[in-house]
């Protein structure tokens, strides 16, 4: 009688079963490896989306805080001025269509079209996605929607960022806020922006390097209190008066045509 140990193997149901656990656990792999790189995809567009916005908050921010003038204040459309060396920048920042979008010009001149749309002009560009049921971005002096222009005192942003793709849903919101310097038809100077160094002859007043870059001064007048003109300075350039004048007024104008007038005490012995 022949010993048939030998010849024992795998029966076709046995194969069929192990060849069906393989495909299960081949597939298991796959579809791990398939969900990873979908996270990572994801995770770098929402890292991507939360850049690029957070790089605009950053530069609405100090823009605002660079002597910039309000004029429009609404939760959806937010418009301020620049003075800058070369000239006047007007920016526009608003959200329309699930989308944060900048308009820039060169000019003075106030943006008339919708959101978005460029032309008189400004050069418009989307900077961040949002959720289509976005319709604010902006307050005003810590919870109003809206605000008369030249009242603001600060603004803030909140963004809610929509980086959702290949089916699935991501969302991050970043906040900042900007105090504002200065508003339309408001500048302010103190007595201590106004620096005198004593000399044999008086003294020679100037305005704060800081100060004066902040408000992209025009220029600066010192005279006495009864009006007599002592003479007109600008950033960097001193003026000199006589000894013997200890109280001074300084009239301060920016780019803008605005002044503000101080009244500085001189004391050089």
């Amino acid at each position: 009688m022949s010993d048939r140990r030998g010849q024992e193997g795998f029966t076709l149901v046995e194969l069929l079963v192990v060849m069906s656990l393989s495909i299960i656990v081949l597939f298991a792999i796959l579809s791990s490896f398939d969900l990873f790189g979908s996270n990572a995809a994801q995770q770098n567009r929402q890292t991507t989306a939360n850049d690029r916005a957070r790089s605009e908050m950053n530069r609405a921010v100090d823009e605002l805080r660079a002597a910039a003038t309000i004029r429009r204040a609404q939760g959806d459309d937010l418009v301020y001025s620049v003075i800058e060396p070369t000239g006047q920048r007007t920016v526009r920042l608003c959200v329309a269509g699930g989308q944060l979008h900048r308009s820039v010009s060169t000019t003075s001149t106030m943006p008339t079209g919708a959101c978005g749309a460029g032309g008189g002009g400004f050069t418009a560009g989307v900077v961040a996605a949002l959720p289509a049921s976005t319709t604010t971005a902006f307050t005003y002096d810590g919870a109003a929607s809206s605000a008369t222009p030249a009242s603001v005192r600060s603004v803030g942003i909140t963004l809610n960022l929509d980086a959702s793709g290949g089916g699935n849903t991501a969302s991050s919101t970043l906040r900042a806020s900007a105090t504002v310097r200065r508003t339309a038809g408001s500048l302010i100077v103190n007595p201590e922006d106004v620096t005198a160094s004593c000399n044999s002859s008086g003294a020679l007043l100037s305005l704060n390097g800081t100060v004066a870059n902040g408000l992209s001064l025009a220029g600066v007048t010192y005279a006495t209190t009864g009006g007599v003109s002592l003479g007109v300075g600008s950033a960097g350039t001193p003026v000199q008066i006589p000894k013997g004048i200890t109280n001074i007024v300084a009239t301060v104008t920016d780019a803008a045509g605005v002044t503000s007038t101080t009244q500085k005490v001189v004391e050089c012995s």
